[in-house]
């Protein structure tokens, strides 16, 4: 099984640890940079023997703090690393704040004067986007989406958490489209934290999914306890495509019952022809909906009720039959 976060529930990891003593947010935007900087590393590792040049950008939030890590550290080991910034560096959060600090004691912070999409074709070897995480929320508009526009324009190298401008919840380009710019067709490798995020599974992003690589930033030791319980988990080796669209979030409200997290209905073959309906039926459940019936001829109930739990069966021997399974 492999466990999906959504971006509220990392978060709420993320703060479960620092509450608990274990770790600092300094500590963890350390850890997610060199996250980053071993990902690129694995995934190109020709360029671990010699010095490159990278262009980093950096965003309003924690996500830029990341960037500034990664930066900081791609300078140590001898690269040419160029950052832009969108955002006011005075009000970025106090974390990035630190690693804004630490970065401008060995390299400067260029003016956006000149992001276009050609500087960065002719000045980068390697596009790290760091603007927008997980926390995006709304669609990018003005100077957000022009800053952004340069540099999915020329192509991002590496995105951290998810491509800007896309959610971490979804998968989808947040203000429905994506225009004139390549999207994530154009990522190379997106580098997420602890977990890969249901969007990462879904939609758009969902073409990307072989381009993700999670890494560790210490989190699992977090008290069980202290987690979001409600974490979505998908079947290893489930269709990506099918699975997305079953994934139910869970929520601790009273009047809730199975029946809020969905129905799905199975048809099954004859007698001797059943399985695959009940593969289906347990993957269901699985991936969280709330009742799964599996409807076959009536000559098959025996046969799938010997090999089913949890499931609900129903005869259906003909159109009228299957009619009246569908009213419910």
């Amino acid at each position: 099984m492999t466990e999906l976060l959504t971006a509220a529930q990392m978060r709420a990891i993320e703060q479960a640890a620092i509450d608990s003593g274990e770790v600092t947010g300094l500590e963890l935007m350390e850890r997610a940079g060199v996250g980053v900087v071993e990902a690129i590393l694995e995934e190109w590792p020709a360029m671990a023997l010699t010095s490159h040049k990278a262009v980093v950008l950096c965003g309003p939030g924690n996500n830029g703090g990341d960037g500034f890590v990664v930066a900081r550290l791609l300078k140590e080991r001898g690269w040419e690393v160029e950052v832009f910034l969108y955002g006011d560096e005075g009000k970025l959060p106090p974390d990035a704040k630190v690693n804004c600090e630490r970065w401008k004691g060995m390299g400067e912070i260029s003016s956006n004067s000149k992001l276009t999409r050609d500087y960065l074709i002719a000045n980068s070897e390697m596009c790290i986007d760091a603007v927008f995480g997980t926390g995006l929320s709304r669609p990018l508009e003005g100077d957000a989406y022009n800053f952004c526009w340069a540099m999915q324009a020329a192509g991002i190298d590496v995105a951290i958490d998810v491509p800007s401008g896309f959610c971490a919840d979804s998968g989808e380009y947040i203000d429905g489209q994506i225009d004139n710019i390549e999207g994530p067709s154009g990522v190379e490798l997106i580098v997420t934290f602890e977990r890969a995020k249901t969007g990462h599974f879904q939609s758009t992003l969902a073409t990307k999914a072989d381009s993700l690589v999670v890494k560790s930033i210490g989190l699992e030791n977090v008290p069980k306890w202290r987690r979001d319980k409600n974490i979505v988990s998908l079947s290893r080796g489930a269709p990506k495509r099918a699975a997305s669209k079953a994934l139910r979030f869970w929520k601790n409200v009273k009047d809730e019952n199975k029946y809020s997290h969905g129905h799905a209905l199975i048809l099954s073959g004859p007698s001797g022809k059943t399985g695959a309906a009940r593969l289906a039926a347990r993957g269901a459940l699985r991936i969280g909906a709330g009742v799964v019936t599996v409807a076959c001829p009536p000559d098959a109930l025996a046969e799938n009720a010997a090999q089913l739990n949890a499931i609900m069966l129903n005869p259906v021997a003909d159109a009228t039959a299957l009619r009246a399974v569908l009213q419910d």
